[in-house]
């Protein structure tokens, strides 16, 4: 597919690019006291049963990453992937304050110590939303993966609400529909498909490398 076909279908999945774009760097904008026309609260969980972990925790097995696992891996034996440094502390959202336990400090849309097809899950969780590109991200998560490995992934559900505004670090939201089109237009994988996580909070995806 091309790239000019590529964002089309984009476009097409209701990414709102241009829409949130201007929010990206809204605290140096003017935008930091901006009232979300709905509002969304974070839900209170109990953080050693986590509905979200235990959701993806299901599909990691054998070798696999945990991309952006911030302070809170999805299972043990996930290799945690992150940003920050392992011991490094959080700034943002729901990782502000907290350390980081990434066994990996690398960005996930740029998995160069992985070979092609070597693993064989890929999970996330409030992750995929914080990328410029979506889809080299994707496109990245499915060449690591072996095929017939399993791509779980966990966003922000945006009929919930403006998901846009939970952390100044997001640049993109989704819907069920949306995402599904997305990894369909991204290609290589079979959508398996989209459940509710956390309702009015969060969704789950699920996709196996084709």
């Amino acid at each position: 597919m091309s790239f000019k076909h590529l964002m089309n279908a984009a476009y097409d999945c209701g990414l709102g690019l241009l829409r949130h774009r201007r929010t990206n760097d809204r605290a140096s904008s003017g935008l930091a006291g901006v009232i979300p026309i709905r509002p969304m609260v974070p839900p209170s969980v109990d953080e050693d049963n986590h509905p979200e972990a235990l959701a993806l925790a299901k599909f990691c097995v054998g070798k696999g990453i945990d991309v952006g696992c911030g302070h809170r891996k999805v299972a043990p034996d996930c290799i945690g992937v992150d940003l920050l440094a392992s011991g490094e502390i959080g700034t943002h959202g729901v990782v502000a304050t907290q350390k980081c336990i990434a066994d990996i400090q690398a960005s996930g849309d740029d998995l160069y110590m992985f070979a092609d097809g070597e693993l064989d899950y890929v999970v996330s969780r409030h992750n995929l939303e914080h990328y410029v590109d979506v889809v080299k991200t994707l496109a990245e998560w499915r060449r690591v993966l072996k095929p017939g490995g399993t791509m779980a992934i966990i966003v922000p559900d945006e009929r919930a609400g403006d998901t846009v505004y939970l952390d100044v670090t997001h640049k993109h939201c989704f819907t069920p529909d949306s995402l599904a089109r997305l990894v369909n237009a991204v290609g290589g994988f079979v959508v398996l498909g989209t459940e509710a996580v956390i309702p009015n909070w969060s969704f789950l995806l699920i996709a196996r490398r084709s």
